[in-house]
């Protein structure tokens, strides 16, 4: 698939400046604040306050002022923008706005009289601007510890000259150095004669520190009010407030905020549903940049409930600037790894509810290695979990997004119920996890970590090789026998080896999905290497499905669907699998072994015909092949080689009867050390307090003469065993001995 590289151009935070991106309204909300604006600057001073949450589009609304202010171009207004938080702790921002100020009013003497004392040419004019500046410098507190201070001393009466007017005479009376409360009365009489007005601007008030804050607000409370100068300060007026009180070690720092600013006007919420349609057109623009082409009707509709559902908590236009990031980050290079509309509800729950996000991340996570046979969850951390999500979505009601049900309509295993436990792990039918897995979705145990890491889990097989694998049945039996060896030898992260874990991928929904071609060409496959994979395995897992379980249910699988589709190519499967399997333990122990059982042939819980396997001439058909073999086996040296010589001599005694594995063992163990392997063998496995392993009467009864063993241990014991000898010995002795006391003797 190919990826337009425009996507790697995110969202970015900046504020808008232009008309045509303008979603919201804000530029005419601009339009129309900006006459009030004009007339703030005509009064003795005011301090306006934009007010909104981080992200509602305090700065955009700034930037649309800015644009409709210099298109009125009203006379002699004169807007400053500070920055307060770009500015640092080291830079004054009274002195900032006094020299700006100053280098206006310059500008604007200059322009309109070109001799007169504000021209930079003459000298009374220099006292001036000086004066004002180094009020600014003066008062201003954030100034580097070790400054000169030298220089920033008031200029004398006599150097700032008569063209001050009353400033010059009310200098003089004072005969010293003006203080600078006197300064600051004389600039604010200065500024009141002048045709000159200021507004103003300071942003980010709320990403200040509360020093920082405190430096602004004295501005423009004490400092910096003066005549025809209007300041408009945006800012969250929770988080100022708090600064503030911080700050300035009081106690309601919104009411002191009240003192200061005079006017407000609080940036409106978007309408109803506005910034839904803004991020589902876009994240649909991600989807048709990266694929080419619109989503199916399907898809689109699962877009649009995602994001009418998660996104109904949307506040703020930065929030979906936000959203479509994550979206678009994680689509780019992994489209063929994520089902769109799930990645959408991830991405708005990231951005809205983090909690939630990162109790799905822990859930899936755990579900996972559940899911492949690798761990199970204890009682205790199921109510810990259950409890958690109960708090995350408290309410009962079906249509609420703060109830479980909203969730479980795309993550499996949850429910509401009054018991923690029940609420989550719940079963699942397998034609829902094959649905997951088919469309890669967030609740794919396979697929989930590519929403939250960019990656799969590495306990999972990525689709990639599992579809290697398909190709190979179809056309190379041979190299998928040598794929499928190096997938048993190959170490995996958890318990299970990958080939287990391979077993496991290929469920129902994904054998439906094969040729029969390939669904015969993969059993085969994995009959070739049963033994190998059973001799391998070095630990015996307790309480989840076997090796031997795994591949039964894959066989089984298989043939009841070719046995809907294909009754040929599954005749000639059934005759490859049984005549030329080298997996000749697999084939008695367990695969055989469990037709008996399914068909009532061993036990008492015969399956209904419909769900058996085998047809019962199939079967007989099967016995009587796997007799022949294992005579052959039996003469010529091979059986005691097999892996698992217990679970074989027990699927030959249910195929054929205990006399032809009772004259095998008689010649097998005649040799000591033989009989010892087998008695090891032929322990069994029992878990209570720990794990057991019995060697039960009944066993003995079963294959030999259970005294003359008993008489043949005690001779080994007296004729001095070797160290090595005398540990298995002894594990024989403790395994008879639980075995006597076993109740299934």
């Amino acid at each position: 698939m190919v990826k337009n590289e425009t996507l790697l151009i995110s969202e970015t935070d900046r504020a808008l400046d232009d008309v045509s991106a303008d979603e919201y309204g804000f530029n005419e909300i601009a339009r129309k604040l900006a006459p009030s604006l004009v007339d703030a600057a005509k009064s003795d001073g005011m301090v306006i306050g934009i007010e909104g949450p981080w992200g509602s589009g305090k700065t955009s609304l700034l930037n649309f002022l800015k644009g409709q202010l210099a298109s009125r171009e009203a006379q002699r207004l004169h807007v400053i923008t500070l920055a307060p938080w770009l500015t640092g702790d080291n830079i004054s921002l009274i002195e900032t706005l006094t020299d700006a100020m100053a280098d206006i009013l310059d500008k604007e003497e200059e322009r309109s009289n070109p001799s007169g004392f504000w021209s930079r040419n003459k000298k009374q004019s220099v006292g001036y601007t000086d004066l004002f500046r180094k009020y600014g410098a003066r008062t201003g507190r954030a100034l580097a510890p070790l400054a000169n201070f030298a220089g920033m001393i008031y200029p004398p009466a006599a150097i700032v000259g008569a063209g001050l007017g009353v400033g010059a005479d009310y200098l003089e009376k004072l005969g010293r150095t003006p203080t600078d409360a006197e300064v600051k009365n004389l600039i604010s009489d200065k500024l009141a004669s002048l045709d000159v007005r200021f507004l103003v601007l300071i942003d980010d008030l709320d990403r200040l520190e509360p020093q920082q804050a405190v430096e602004v607000i004295r501005m423009v409370r004490s400092v910096a009010d003066f005549p025809k100068v209007a300041y408009v300060m945006c800012y969250d007026r929770s988080v100022l407030a708090h600064a503030l009180e911080r700050g300035l070690h009081v106690k309601d720092g919104d009411l002191f905020l009240q003192k200061v600013v005079q006017l407000t006007f609080t940036i409106p919420l978007p309408e109803p549903f506005d910034l839904r349609i803004s991020l589902r057109s876009k994240a649909l623009a991600i989807y048709r940049e990266v694929n080419g082409k619109d989503p199916d009707a399907a898809q689109q509709g699962e877009i649009s409930r995602a994001i009418d559902r998660e996104g109904a908590g949307l506040k703020t236009p930065r929030e979906v600037k936000l959203v479509l990031n994550a979206i678009k980050f994680a689509y780019r290079s992994m489209a063929d790894d994520l089902y769109f509309p799930d990645l959408c509800r991830i991405s708005l729950l990231k951005i809205l509810n983090p909690p939630l996000y990162r109790w799905l991340e822990k859930y899936l996570s755990v579900r996972s290695v559940i899911f492949t046979g690798d761990a199970e969850m204890a009682e205790d951390d199921m109510t810990e979990l259950g409890t958690s999500l109960r708090s995350l979505l408290p309410s009962e009601s079906l249509g609420s997004t703060r109830s479980i049900w909203s969730v479980a309509e795309y993550i499996p295993g949850l429910q509401v119920d009054d018991d923690p436990k029940a609420r989550v792990f719940q079963s699942e039918h397998s034609d829902q996890i094959a649905r997951y897995l088919t469309d890669k979705r967030l609740g794919s145990p396979v697929h989930y970590r590519y929403y939250f890491a960019l990656t799969g889990p590495r306990s999972a097989l990525p689709d990639e090789k599992l579809n290697e694998l398909k190709v190979l049945a179809g056309s190379d039996i041979p190299s998928l026998s040598a794929k499928l060896e190096d997938y048993i030898r190959t170490p995996r992260p958890l318990g299970q080896s990958w080939f287990e874990h391979i077993l496991d991928r290929f469920s129902r929904s994904e054998l439906r999905a094969l040729s029969a071609g390939q669904l015969c060409g993969l059993t085969t496959a994995v009959g070739n290497v049963m033994d190998i994979a059973m001799r391998d395995k070095k630990q015996v897992r307790l309480f989840s499905r076997s090796l031997s379980d795994k591949s039964e249910i894959l066989v089984g699988n298989v043939l009841d669907i070719l046995r809907e589709n294909d009754t040929q190519a599954r005749q000639g499967l059934v005759q490859t699998l049984y005549a030329q399997s080298p997996s000749l333990s697999w084939l008695v122990a367990e695969l055989l072994r469990q037709e008996l059982f399914d068909h009532g042939v061993v036990g008492d819980r015969a399956r209904r015909v419909e769900d058996r396997h085998l047809t019962a001439e199939e079967l007989d058909a099967c016995r009587q092949i796997l007799r022949e073999r294992l005579a052959a086996a039996a003469a010529d040296g091979s059986l005691a080689t097999l892996p698992d010589l217990a679970g074989i001599l027990y699927g030959w005694r249910d195929m054929a009867g205990p006399e032809d594995p009772r004259a095998w063992i008689a010649d097998f163990i005649a040799d000591d050390t033989n009989l010892v392997t087998l008695l090891l063998e032929l322990r069994g496995l029992t878990v209570s307090d720990r794990v057991y392993r019995p060697l039960r009467n009944s066993t003995l009864d079963l294959f030999m003469d259970r005294e003359a063993v008993l008489q043949r241990l005690a001779a080994l014991r007296q004729g001095g065993p070797s160290a090595e000898l005398k540990l298995k010995l002894d594990e024989i002795d403790e395994a008879i001995q639980i075995g006597a006391n076993d109740h299934y003797n």
